[in-house]
């Protein structure tokens, strides 16, 4: 076996479980209610009630809930941009009702205007204290920007409001992990699935803590994700790479097997099959075959085109290997094992 190959996965597999851990599924939305008068819409879908809303504001320009009912519209296109200018026409022609401004705080945050977003859910809260929505959206601000004291402090006020909000405690425990308190993390984490047992995020997260910990729990988490949500590839994913760095590999494949009957173009779970086929059962052969898949699901997949290289230098076929590897110092070329894979196959051809 290349051992260099083996350090530079090792690395690789290291960076991606710190990226996994780092995932917050907790991300802002534009919310997707309806206004009361969608009603008189006739029209079933959504391109037909952006225009009979733009025909009716034609007659009435000055009606605000026609201006939010087509920014939500706008908005469920993923039009944020025209959202963001109908829900700020909205609050000229009436600043008196906090739903509008919750609305172009989510627009505003979606398009990436972080003081427009703050701005407009503090305006929120000013008219409503008790939106719970809003200070929470608010606290997820602070907590991107890292002020995470004030973001422990909104969420507090928001389950003071209502002690049984599941995202307010999914919320601290992703602020407790931030500042690396595991235990209170944990405790928030299993206090949001407490409040919602289908709670899918905080499965995922309480899966990836216990996975660093090494612990089965972690599988426990994850099949709980999966009950919440059968078709998410991230369970699967999450599972094989818990099963694979224990040395599990029969059931690291059955995970990513599953996952790739849902995803067939998934490269992560292709290239990890790739890479236990070549490390741990040296079928250079079968792992030819899904860092192949990984590469057709991604052609600029660079660690693809090293691993298959190895696996072709295994198999003496050196041809090959000095293509694959060319493709990876070409992609990046400060690929300094790839660059020394190519010129020992590079003298051997000679």
């Amino acid at each position: 076996m290349n051992l260099t190959f083996r350090a530079v996965f090792a690395g690789l597999l290291g960076i991606t479980l710190a990226l996994t851990a780092c995932k917050n599924s907790n991300s802002q939305q534009v919310q997707q209610q309806h206004g009361k008068d969608t009603s008189h819409v006739a029209a079933d879908t959504i391109s037909a009630k952006i225009e009979w809303y733009s025909a009716y504001i034609m007659g009435h320009p000055l009606d605000a809930n026609a201006y939010w009912n087509r920014g939500k519209l706008e908005a469920l296109q993923k039009k944020y941009t025209r959202a963001e200018k109908d829900f700020t026409e909205t609050v000229k022609i009436d600043s008196t009702k906090d739903k509008y401004y919750n609305s172009l705080a989510d627009a505003e945050f979606v398009l990436g205007h972080t003081r427009e977003s703050k701005a407009a859910f503090e305006k929120c809260i000013v008219l409503n204290p008790a939106n719970t929505d809003a200070l929470l959206k608010l606290g997820e601000i602070y907590f991107y920007v890292k002020k995470y004291k004030d973001a422990i402090e909104l969420t507090d006020k928001a389950l003071r409001i209502n002690v049984h909000l599941a995202k307010a405690y999914f919320m601290k425990g992703m602020i407790f992990l931030e500042v690396h308190d595991t235990t209170k993390a944990i405790s928030s984490l299993q206090t949001a699935i407490e409040q919602n047992s289908s709670y899918f995020d905080a499965d995922i997260q309480l899966g990836l803590i216990y996975s660093r910990k090494g612990s089965i729990h972690a599988v426990d988490y994850f099949n709980a994700a999966l009950n919440a949500d059968p078709h998410s590839v991230e369970p699967y994913y999450d599972k094989g790479m818990f099963y694979q760095t224990k040395g599990d590999y029969d059931n690291a494949i059955n995970s990513y097997t599953q996952l790739l009957q849902l995803d067939s173009t998934y490269k992560f779970a292709l290239y990890n099959l790739g890479f236990i086929y070549y490390l741990n059962g040296k079928d250079y052969k079968k792992g030819i075959y899904y860092f192949s898949k990984a590469i057709k699901s991604d052609t600029s997949y660079t660690m693809a085109y090293y691993a298959r290289g190895n696996c072709y230098q295994e198999m003496n076929d050196l041809a090959n290997a000095e293509t694959d590897f060319a493709h990876a110092i070409k992609q990046r070329p400060d690929f300094v094992e790839a660059q020394a894979s190519y010129k020992e196959v590079k003298a051997k051809l000679k």
